[in-house]
């Protein structure tokens, strides 16, 4: 009877050392989880950011995962959101669909020490911006770009961007605007601006609306690697069509598309895989406490050094590098990179 006494002792003890143990997460283990949450699931340059991010945790000795909408909606990243924290990660790196309507999500993110950073769009509440080139040398070298297809003569151009709520298209189309004030580029003329929502299908649509709409179109600028090949296609694949296509592209899907003779005479562009990469360096650098106030400089474990600038919505940002010209001599090589 003792026996059977102690035995079921035992068993009363343990079944109450694991009711009161700590749920079981991803970082129990030892090992930390960074996250990324793109815009949606299906764009083809967020996948390749998604890379960077996962290569930059594998260097680090942290589990990375991504978990992204399948459509631009704020509302869902902010699910993401919520489910994320919710599993323990210790760090989001998120390429926001709205400006603002993320910020109660990632406030509630950052209370329970999760440390999040935006990367390639921006919104509230984020602790940094990585942001992949200055928003004034895009808007400069977008407008410039479609001075010189337009010609000396200038002419009408429109906008074909991503969603109407997206803080990089945003900031970029305004300090554009801002540059057209400037009287050498008086002979231009911004007839809309239009948005594909980053869909194919969608874009397409306003693409070809553009088209009909405004007959004496010159150029079309799309700061969005989407918008960019649906436009450049439509163009390619209407007899007799003069208008050129200037924009943000990715080399491996725009390769066909530019080059002199081309309707994309060239384009510009960075590297999503570095900015992915550096989303990840900069989570673990805030969260060792490297990183200092705005005009302060740090290197983080990439042994790269950043200085830390004023943001636009985030209180700070770093800047990855410059916007990258790609022309028919160097896009078949760049196409075999991304």
């Amino acid at each position: 009877m003792k026996k059977l006494i102690a035995l079921l002792l035992v068993l009363v003890m343990a079944v109450s050392l694991v009711a009161c143990a700590p749920a079981a997460n991803n970082n129990d283990a030892g090992k930390a989880t960074y996250a990324i949450v793109c815009k949606d699931a299906s764009n083809p340059y967020m996948a390749r950011m998604v890379s960077g991010f996962k290569d930059a945790c594998k260097a680090l000795g942290i589990e990375a995962i991504e978990k992204s909408p399948e459509t631009t909606s704020a509302d869902d990243q902010i699910t993401i959101i919520n489910e994320l924290v919710a599993q323990g990660v210790k760090g989001i790196a998120i390429a926001a669909n709205d400006a603002a309507a993320l910020k109660g999500a990632i406030e509630a993110a950052k209370q329970q020490g999760v440390v999040v950073v935006t990367l390639d769009s921006d919104t509230e509440g984020s602790q940094m911006f990585v942001n992949q080139a200055g928003v004034k040398e895009v808007a400069q070298v977008l407008v410039d770009s479609v001075a010189d297809m337009c010609g000396e003569d200038g002419g009408e151009f429109a906008i074909l961007s991503a969603s109407s709520t997206a803080t990089n298209q945003n900031a970029w189309i305004a300090a554009m605007e801002e540059i057209l004030k400037d009287s050498k580029y008086a002979n231009l003329k911004l007839v809309e601006t239009v948005y594909g929502d980053d869909e194919s299908q969608k874009s397409t649509d306003e693409m070809q609306n553009l088209m009909t709409k405004y007959p004496n179109l010159e150029c079309v600028c799309c700061p969005t690697t989407v918008g960019i090949l649906a436009a450049a296609k439509v163009v390619a694949d209407t007899a007799d069509c003069k208008i050129k296509v200037a924009g943000l592209g990715l080399p491996s899907e725009m390769k066909d598309y530019v080059g002199d003779d081309k309707v994309c005479p060239y384009m510009y562009l960075w590297n999503p895989i570095d900015v992915g990469n550096c989303a990840a360096y900069m989570i673990k650098a805030l969260a060792d406490g490297k990183v200092g106030a705005e005009g302060t400089s740090f290197t983080a474990d990439n042994t790269k050094t950043y200085e830390v600038l004023k943001g636009d919505t985030a209180a700070t940002q770093i800047i990855v590098g410059p916007p990258f010209a790609f022309t028919g001599e160097n896009i078949a090589d760049w196409a075999n990179v991304y």
